[in-house]
């Protein structure tokens, strides 16, 4: 079932009409952050197969042995030894919500006054300014536009869009270490 959804989906016209009509999150803050949120089966695969080969169950074994419930196993072993994981997972949908520019762009009209708009939809206008400005430059009556930097306004803007992940990586870095858990059990 995994499979199958990451090769067909529904599309993007059932997906708008599906949040728009029927939960109705047009103009609202949650236009920017619903729509992505549903977990993908990539993640899926992700998570069940370090569960599998990187979670000891010896350890899951053990624990049972002391008499912890399933949740006491999950909250105590496992979830700690799954920072690895769970950082992974963390930075790849925090790239894939701040490099979003599709839902402001679907799901946000300018009837709310541009009340929300991420920055990556803020870029992209700015993109498009720029560049609507240097193809009719000539075709502008008494304004001097000049050679306007079109290509250092991009780089400009490849450089805020990137700025905040850089800032984030170094912090998560330490839990993409591999073989967190070689010390926790010896076989």
């Amino acid at each position: 079932m995994c499979v199958f959804t990451m090769l067909f989906n529904g599309g993007i016209v059932a997906s708008y009409f599906c949040w728009t009509q029927i939960f109705h999150i047009r103009d609202t803050i949650w236009a920017l952050t619903i729509p992505n949120l549903m977990m993908s089966a990539f993640n899926v695969i992700l998570v069940k197969n370090y569960f599998t080969f990187s979670v000891p169950s010896s350890l899951v074994e053990a624990a049972r042995i002391d008499g912890a419930g399933e949740i006491k196993i999950f909250a105590s072993v496992v979830l700690p030894l799954s920072k690895p994981i769970l950082a992974t997972i963390g930075l790849m949908t925090g790239l894939a919500y701040w490099n979003d520019w599709t839902n402001g762009l679907y799901y946000l009209t300018q009837r709310n006054g541009g009340k929300y708009y991420t920055i990556q939809l803020i870029m992209n206008q700015i993109n498009e300014n720029i560049s609507f400005l240097s193809k009719n430059a000539s075709q502008m009556a008494g304004v001097s536009v000049g050679s306007l930097p079109s290509t250092t306004v991009r780089m400009a803007i490849a450089v805020v869009g990137v700025l905040p992940i850089l800032i984030v990586y170094p912090f998560l870095q330490k839990y993409f270490v591999k073989g967190i858990t070689m010390g926790a059990v010896k076989e």
